[in-house]
């Protein structure tokens, strides 16, 4: 039972770090400025249909997959969880990500600046889980004088809505800057990193066996979870803390688009440069110290009783700290970067071979790295991709990406315009769909906009 609840933990906590390769820079979408405040914007006004301008969720673990597991090859089920272990590498992550656009618009203003504004949930766990426990929870202490250390422990989870409004500005032919600033209202948030410490078992002298803990230094945060006043947590306590009765932080976005040449574009951005203070239902939990037992000597005098087990938490009591803080904590968002260089080709004519529009490419193709900097975890993906006009109607985008999840992750895009109506879909990870249970990863994000462009 051990196991399988360290199977189920595994499999089905997984996330993805909020990389949305299909979607950056894609088709003139308005949510390409939640991504790059400096993209460039062709349109007069917009505005998203509440609740579903945006509609995201992105999943994934790097350790292994649901079929590595559940396969129906014929070898027992515990082999298999005995194979995952094995090749789990020395601290894998997971988490998940969810994003909902409550509401969405934006209009250019009478300088030509472009201004956009909205107002989004999320929620967004990461774990990274350190080989060491895994195999504890698995095995037990069964390896001598082995050290299972915490050191790579830790974990983030939060819920969060954020209120925003951005710049985009054309500064010349060359250069688009934008800037966004942000309001966080915190739902909950749970932090815990920097562990130290770690278990280990040894032969004993006076007992088969010594338990150690070696300078253990453990510390979780947490605000919004536990109530001491009656409170709980249901539908309205959630909306009332999304809409600024809950921890409140501040945060910007950065970006720009550089046209370094009629066909080569250069983009940027820096995401969520910012924090939230942590002062409502406060909680921090603190694990520190050195300990160690060689069991229990009983003694059986029944005119002199003793009480073992009261003595043994009495002595591991006195030799640690273990203690509850309810001290208000700064938790920083973790920081997500963006870059693209590419190349647009392939003229639009008409049926006499005249051009339809001169500023305009069919096809554009590039590369796009992602990052994201946090106290959790740090990664960074390649993306290689292609877009492309199908017809005046249909733009579609095709990516490939290479991440700590896969090597091989097939994404497309598809974007419709008709009229002012903009209906959009990304996916990736498509490969997988002939057996989604093999896959590490997925995503995806859809979304309804009404844009109205310039007249020219």
């Amino acid at each position: 039972m051990r196991k399988f609840s360290l199977l189920i933990f595994l499999v089905y906590a997984f996330g993805l770090a909020q990389n949305k390769q299909v979607l950056y820079d894609f088709a003139g979408l308005p949510q390409t400025l939640l991504l790059n405040p400096g993209a460039e914007v062709e349109n007069k006004f917009h505005i998203g249909l509440p609740l579903f301008s945006q509609v995201s969720a992105q999943g994934g673990f790097t350790g292994f997959s649901t079929y590595d597991i559940f396969a129906d090859n014929g070898i027992d089920i515990n082999d298999k969880i005995r194979a995952a272990v094995n090749k789990y590498g020395t601290a894998e992550f997971v988490a998940f990500n969810q994003q909902l656009e409550v509401l969405s618009g934006g209009f250019r203003l009478p300088n030509n600046d472009y201004l956009s504004f909205g107002f989004y949930e999320e929620v967004d766990i990461l774990a990274k889980i350190p080989r060491d426990m895994v195999d504890l929870y698995y095995e037990g202490n069964t390896d001598i004088n082995r050290r299972y250390s915490i050191k790579k422990l830790a974990a983030r989870a939060e819920m969060v809505g954020v209120l925003h409004v951005g710049l985009s500005k054309k500064i010349n032919e060359k250069w688009n800057l934008g800037a966004r600033a942000k309001i966080y209202s915190g739902v909950f948030n749970i932090n815990s990193k920097s562990n130290s410490g770690s278990f280990y078992t040894e032969d004993g002298t006076h007992n088969i066996y010594r338990q150690h803990l070696d300078n253990v230094n453990f510390l979780m945060q947490t605000s919004g979870i536990f109530f001491h006043n009656g409170e709980e947590i249901d539908d309205s306590y959630v909306k009332s803390k999304l809409l600024f009765g809950g921890n409140l932080g501040f945060g910007v976005d950065l970006g720009f688009t550089h046209r370094y040449s009629k066909q080569w574009t250069i983009t940027g951005s820096i995401l969520d440069l910012g924090f939230i203070n942590n002062s409502k239902n406060v909680e921090s939990f603190i694990a520190k110290g050195d300990y160690e037992v060689e069991g229990v000597q009983l003694n059986f005098d029944p005119d002199n009783p003793e009480n073992y087990w009261g003595d043994l938490k009495d002595d591991f009591d006195n030799s640690t700290v273990l203690d509850t803080l309810y001290k208000s904590y700064i938790s920083f968002r973790p920081v997500k970067l963006n870059g693209s260089a590419s190349y647009s080709f392939g003229r639009k004519y008409d049926d006499c071979r005249f051009l339809i529009d001169r500023g305009l490419y069919v096809n554009k193709m590039g590369f796009q790295m992602f990052s994201t900097v946090g106290a959790v975890h740090s990664y960074v993906a390649g993306t290689l991709f292609y877009e492309r006009w199908i017809n005046k109607y249909l733009q579609a985008k095709l990516t490939y990406t290479a991440d700590p999840y896969s090597f091989s992750n097939v994404g497309l895009g598809l974007s419709t315009h008709i009229g002012i109506v903009n209906l959009f879909f990304t996916a990736d990870n498509l490969l997988s769909l002939q057996n989604i249970y093999n896959a590490k990863s997925a995503s995806f994000q859809i979304g309804l906009n009404f844009i109205f462009k310039d007249k020219n």
